[in-house]
């Protein structure tokens, strides 16, 4: 399995299958609940990606809507059994937000993503002691801190060369914000820099003055947009104050927000002079000192 190759991928494409194969036979999810003595609720979270489905389900949805051909059956089975595999957040499901643990598959999934951020510094980029700080300004345990530091340093593995197009925006406030000592700041804002330099990364600085600021809708709060390999689309993350994330896949909103990251492109830095700002903040850190 290739790092972008990842089992939320293949769950994905066979959920997306067994919508339109149900589709074809106009059954409701309802029918296939009463015809198979399940629950609907099984056949909503099999269809939307909440829950795998298993070999022995799957072939009694594939028989139920006629599907009888082994070179119809064979792949979707395979299908399955790579949904199932296990991959390096596996052993955090339980211990983490539900909808945190398909955004990490998600994310290592992805070919490109598009990324607002609002109140803090990427999750891609953020230094340990960068987390240690955010984790404990907000109430976190030194369990949930320890577990931050973990897995956000495994995340950060696809931020390298040969990995996804990754083009951050940042608001400027978000640099601005101290988290932690000086010392923390100048090595967090070292570290954007050296990821910076990577072919497949773009950073730009979203200003909090005249002439560029103004109104924009990445006020309402930090968004990413993450594109999946082959023909499998696009995922809206939202990050919201009281939750880790929320994950839609209706196009109309995807839509919606790659207007708005085109918006925020127009309105940001260049990437030159927001690379220029954030040496500055570095200069201006280290002369306090």
């Amino acid at each position: 399995m290739s790092q972008r190759d990842t089992p939320i991928v293949h769950q994905r494409r066979l959920r997306s299958e067994l919508r339109k194969l149900r589709e074809a036979v106009q059954f409701t999810q309802k029918q296939v609940a009463e015809q198979l003595e399940w629950s609907v609720s099984k056949i909503i979270r099999i269809e939307n990606g909440t829950s795998k489905v298993g070999v022995t389900d799957l072939k009694a949805l594939l028989h139920l809507y006629g599907v009888t051909s082994e070179d119809e059956i064979d792949p979707l089975l395979d299908e399955a059994r790579a949904s199932r595999k296990s991959v390096w957040w596996t052993p955090y499901r339980s211990q983490i937000d539900p909808q945190l643990y398909v955004f990490i598959g998600y994310e290592a999934s992805a070919v490109r993503i598009l990324q607002y951020q609002a109140l803090a510094m990427p999750g891609l980029m953020q230094t340990k002691d960068y987390i240690r700080a955010l984790g404990s300004g907000v109430g976190e345990d030194q369990a949930a801190i320890d577990r931050g530091v973990e897995i956000r340093s495994k995340r950060q593995s696809i931020v390298a060369p040969g990995g996804p197009e990754l083009h951050f925006i940042i608001d400027e406030a978000v640099l601005l914000r101290y988290v932690g000592d000086p010392e923390i700041m100048i090595e967090q804002w070292e570290a954007i820099l050296e990821k910076a330099k990577l072919p497949n990364v773009t950073v730009r600085v979203l200003p909090l003055r005249p002439p560029a600021a103004k109104a924009h809708r990445g006020m309402r709060g930090s968004f990413s947009l993450l594109e999946l390999p082959g023909d499998d689309g696009s995922v809206l993350v939202l990050e919201e104050p009281l939750r880790d994330v929320m994950i839609r896949d209706d196009k109309e909103d995807i839509e919606g927000y790659k207007k708005a990251f085109e918006v925020l492109q127009e309105l940001a830095m260049s990437e030159e002079k927001s690379i220029e700002r954030i040496r500055g903040l570095i200069a201006e850190a280290r002369t306090r000192d």
